[in-house]
């Protein structure tokens, strides 16, 4: 609170922080107070941590990081190794270029400044390691290795971790007890888990293969899912949602199709020079990052809506049954022409003959006569 006070005035602002400190966690299901540091995930958290590593960050950067290219070549002729900093909230890396030994040295150097603030390193993931052997860092596998032209060169990687954690959540967007939900909902759900994967690993060193790897377990796993919910063979699936998309064969209907991670090519991390954004007088960019905390696995509100939305559009068209203009099969309302709540059977009110396209104000000015009409009725 002391490093929040150097910067924020508002007192209110530093009350209501100082109540998120003190406001304890919940751990499987009972609360426990919190009478030091920040609540481990929560997202106040990492502001905190950057405010409070600050000092870290100016430590490394005035000592090491600001020597000019004279200063590193004559370190190295001392026979001192140079070093590089990178820190992303907690978790940071220093890399070295000198002796194993140096670097044990760097880590009871940097070790004995966070006791001074009174942190201390989490020995289950801090360690000394060769760059040939690599490490993982924020997703990634860092790693020096022999490159096509047959020197050594930097990579990153995608991690075995991290292609088990997108088949994980995969087969909990396609697993077995999900049959009851509508297609098009599931497709949406994937699309969204491989889009925000594939974007951010793409920049990797060679993803293609990864990529291809999971395009085919992807296309078996979809596969699979509908035969199970419409109780069909495999080859029937492929016959009947077999498409074609980007030049490459995938699974959909006729107005959405699975994207496959091997539409993504390799995209080339061009190499610039890059200051730490709490140290270097310019703007922060907030990154975007993928969660698969918040991932939806495809459930609707209302059962197989999409794929029924989906039929409506394409039996009855896009236009508004009300005022006649016609819409893009996005902006598509679905209106029962009988309120549903009027059907003893919820089946029979999702009959097609009992459904009709309408524009957005047309939905609800209908709407609002349907509960009308029904308030009468009670």
């Amino acid at each position: 609170m002391k490093a929040v006070k150097k910067r924020v005035a508002d007192r209110s602002i530093r009350d209501l922080l100082w109540k998120f400190l003190r406001a304890g966690v919940m751990y499987q299901g009972k609360w426990q107070e919190t009478l030091t540091g920040t609540p481990q995930g929560g997202i106040v958290s990492l502001l905190l941590a950057n405010i409070y590593l600050y000092k870290l960050d100016m430590y490394m950067e005035s000592k090491y990081l600001k020597l000019s290219r004279y200063e590193h070549s004559k370190r190295r002729k001392q026979g001192q190794g140079n070093y590089l900093y990178v820190r992303y909230a907690g978790d940071f890396v220093v890399l070295c270029n000198g002796t194993k030994a140096e670097a044990h040295a760097m880590k009871e150097e940097l070790g004995a400044l966070l006791c001074t603030m009174g942190l201390t390193f989490s020995e289950e993931k801090t360690k000394v390691t060769h760059i040939t052997e690599g490490f993982t860092f924020l997703g990634y596998w860092i790693i020096r290795s022999r490159g096509r032209r047959g020197t050594m060169t930097p990579k990153g990687l995608i991690p075995d971790s991290a292609m088990k954690r997108f088949q994980h959540a995969t087969r909990g967007i396609l697993a077995s007890n999900s049959t009851h939900e509508a297609t098009r909902a599931k497709i949406q759900a994937q699309n969204r888990l491989t889009r925000g994967w594939c974007q951010y690993y793409r920049s990797t060193s060679s993803p293609s293969e990864v990529f291809g790897k999971l395009s085919h377990e992807l296309i078996w796993d979809m596969t699979h899912w509908l035969g199970r919910k419409y109780k069909i063979s495999a080859p029937e699936v492929m016959r009947r949602y077999k498409r074609e998309a980007g030049g490459l064969m995938t699974l959909g209907t006729n107005t959405i199709a699975l994207v496959l991670p091997k539409i993504y090519r390799a995209k080339k991390l061009l190499a610039r020079t890059w200051h730490n954004p709490y140290t270097a007088k310019e703007d922060i960019a907030r990154e975007h990052l993928l969660s698969y905390n918040s991932l939806w696995h495809g459930a609707e509100d209302r059962q197989g809506w999409a794929d029924l939305r989906e039929e409506v559009n394409l039996l009855k068209g896009t236009t508004c049954y009300v005022c006649g203009i016609t819409l893009h099969p996005s902006e598509v309302e679905i209106d029962h022409i009988v309120p549903r709540k009027r059907f003893k059977d919820p089946t029979e009110a999702d009959r097609m003959k009992h459904l009709q396209p309408l524009c957005t104000s047309c939905h609800r000015a209908k709407t609002q006569i349907d509960l009308k009409v029904l308030s009468r009725v009670r």
